[in-house]
């Protein structure tokens, strides 16, 4: 019984098998067959259309065949056109330069002839007789002799014309203007800044070169003031140093000559001499020297001088005084001292 059951699947497995084969081949064929037909399709359709029949060519490809044609039946033909072209392109940059000049009107006036003159030959270089006849003329053939001297004589205005226009484009170029000014500017400004710094200088050096005999003057006061101690004493505090009724003056100097003329001008022109109470401050070097000479010729009109040196007063320091913060700076001390 197994074995009958066995043989009976065995066998029709076979069949299914052979069923499968025969229709995959049926397929296989007719797929070949329509594939043939196809192509055999195509291949008559192709055959019976020339490739370069006129309709088929486009537009693009008969503008460079045509050109290329040109170029083989008449090269000098194209070379003329290129150097009429080339000529053409320079008289409008030219015409352009000179609108622009003649905006600015008679700041270049000579730049504006240049241009007219130049825009106006290379008009006129295709109008001449001998090239309009033998280079322009409708249907002529092109003289090669004629066409050369016609190049020669554009390439030399073609020459002229870019060397103007490169130098006349700095001053049309508007950013090359914006620069040029800023440079100027700065120019100036360093100049006025070095003209300051001179002129600080020179009023420094006029301030401190006095005459060689008012250096002596403050030595001689100090060797009068050695020689005769006991007529030199230190005079006693006055009260009119604090009056806050009278007329407080406070001269910083280290010049004795220009301190007493100070003094002496404003008592002289007072009303009331005696109500004004000079405050002298100068350096410890010269105090001796300003004390001496007021004591042997003092104040008329009974004006009071008080004379210090400025380190006796602890205010007086940088902070406080601008003056003697620019003397913190080195070069200053260096100048001075």
């Amino acid at each position: 019984m197994a074995v009958a059951v066995r043989g009976a699947r065995g066998g029709g497995s076979g069949g299914i098998n052979g069923g499968l084969r025969t229709f995959f081949s049926h397929r296989i064929f007719i797929s070949a067959t329509f594939t043939l037909l196809f192509l055999a399709t195509l291949s008559a359709l192709f055959s019976s259309h020339p490739h370069h029949h006129p309709s088929l060519t486009s537009s693009g490809n008969a503008y460079v065949q045509r050109t290329f044609l040109a170029i083989k039946s008449d090269p000098l033909k194209t070379r003329l056109d290129l150097i009429y072209k080339q000529a053409n392109d320079h008289m409008t940059l030219v015409n352009t330069y000179a609108a622009y000049a003649r905006k600015l009107k008679l700041d270049i006036s000579r730049q504006l002839r240049m241009f007219d003159e130049l825009a106006k030959n290379l008009t006129d270089l295709p109008l001449k007789p001998s090239y309009k006849s033998s280079l322009f003329e409708p249907g002529s053939d092109v003289d090669e002799d004629v066409l050369r001297q016609f190049e020669k004589e554009v390439k030399e205005k073609v020459k002229v014309a870019r060397l103007m226009i490169a130098e006349a484009k700095e001053s049309y170029d508007t950013q090359i203007k914006i620069q040029k000014l800023k440079d100027t500017i700065f120019a100036v400004n360093e100049l006025l800044i070095k003209a300051k710094k001179n002129g600080a200088f020179a009023s420094l050096i006029s301030a401190k070169s006095v005459p060689k005999s008012l250096h002596c003057l403050a030595m001689r006061l100090v060797g009068e003031r050695v020689a005769n101690p006991e007529k030199y004493k230190e005079e006693g505090y006055k009260a009119e140093f604090e009056d806050p009724s009278l007329y407080h003056y406070a001269i910083f100097s280290d010049n004795v000559i220009a301190v007493s003329v100070v003094i002496r001008s404003v008592v002289k022109n007072a009303e009331e001499p005696w109500k004004h109470v000079f405050h002298v401050v100068t350096d410890k070097m010269n105090v001796a020297a300003m004390k001496v000479w007021f004591r042997m010729r003092p104040v008329e009109g009974g004006a009071s001088v008080e004379i210090n040196a400025v380190e006796d007063y602890s205010f007086l320091n940088s902070s406080y005084v601008p003056v003697l913060k620019q003397l913190e700076s080195a070069n200053m001390q260096k100048f001075y001292f």
